[in-house]
């Protein structure tokens, strides 16, 4: 008989948990603490995300989004003056 061990093709809650708030732009640090852990449990885990699907944080939070193992929401918000100075361009723009 021969037995094969096979990788998960997902990563688990808990690492999609981590995952979702180094998306959310928190450091290790920040994420210990949000998960009352060690910032060396939080890098253990990403190490291992990473030599399981992606080599850098940066294409491992791109591969965690494109998949949709997490969600997020991204808030974009203007304040007034870059609003009045856009809004003055663009009828500067009109004019000529």
């Amino acid at each position: 008989m021969l037995t094969v061990n096979q990788q998960e093709r997902n990563p688990t809650e808990r690492q999609r948990v981590i995952l979702t708030l180094l998306v959310e732009g928190l450091s290790q640090i920040q994420i210990a603490e949000v998960l009352s852990t060690t910032p060396h449990a939080i890098a253990r885990t990403l190490e291992n995300l990473r030599n399981q699907f992606a080599p850098t944080n940066c294409s491992l939070i791109a591969l965690a989004v494109r998949l949709e193992w997490v969600t997020f929401s991204v808030e974009i918000r203007q304040n007034d003056r870059e609003r009045k100075e856009r809004l003055q361009q663009k009828k500067k723009a009109d004019r000529d």
